[in-house]
């Protein structure tokens, strides 16, 4: 069993029928009549036909309109642009980022996957790691020679003499004033009232 549709430039042969259906379905049912591209379900061709051969769409787009329709099946979201469509796809339907999100426009002719690969990226990544070990290589090599030049200048400075304390001098001895105070101010008291008197006949106190 042989398929010659288009785009084979050459028939495909199949051993079973089961391989050809399948090849059918997958190459040749959501095929667009007009560009003849490939689409992987129905719904992605007829938004495929609504974007690119519609002149309704067309002119409702150049008057400002949504009319860019959701991938998802059951989704009446329509966007302005398709950027703002793939954010509706990342944020409410959880589509990966690297989903082949132009497949409305190119179709799937020559694709294995709708997801694109991230050789770039994980190159990217890697040479962004290469420079930041280079710059913390070039950052420790500036450390060590800057403590390299603190020590350089730290042992070329003169070593001052100790200080040594004459203990031949002798501190002259503080005069002690406070005894002597003491002593001026118990004898300016006076322990008997004035208003009392010894009498000289009498033993005891005398009225005045």
């Amino acid at each position: 069993m042989r398929c010659s549709l288009p785009p084979h430039k050459e028939p495909v042969g199949f051993r079973f029928y089961d391989e050809y259906e399948t090849h059918y379905h997958q190459f040749h049912t959501n095929r667009c009549i007009e560009c003849r591209k490939n689409f992987p379900t129905d719904h992605l061709l007829n938004v495929h036909i609504e974007e690119c051969h519609d002149p309704l769409a067309r002119v409702a787009r150049e008057k400002g309109e949504h009319t860019y329709s959701c991938f998802v099946e059951g989704c009446e979201r329509k966007c302005m642009t398709p950027q703002k469509r793939r954010l509706h796809l990342i944020d409410k339907h959880m589509y990966p980022k690297n989903f082949f999100f132009a497949v409305t426009k190119d179709g799937i002719d020559g694709k294995r996957s709708l997801l694109i690969e991230t050789g770039r990226r994980r190159r990217s990544s890697a040479g962004s790691q290469s420079q930041a070990k280079e710059l913390r290589r070039h950052a420790n090599t500036l450390e060590n020679e800057a403590s390299h030049s603190d020590d350089k200048s730290r042992t070329s400075r003169p070593s001052q003499p100790p200080t040594t304390v004459d203990k031949g001098e002798a501190k002259p001895e503080k005069i002690d004033t406070d005894m002597t105070d003491l002593t001026g101010a118990m004898s300016a008291l006076q322990f008997v009232p004035p208003s009392v008197r010894f009498g000289r006949g009498r033993a005891g106190f005398s009225k005045r």
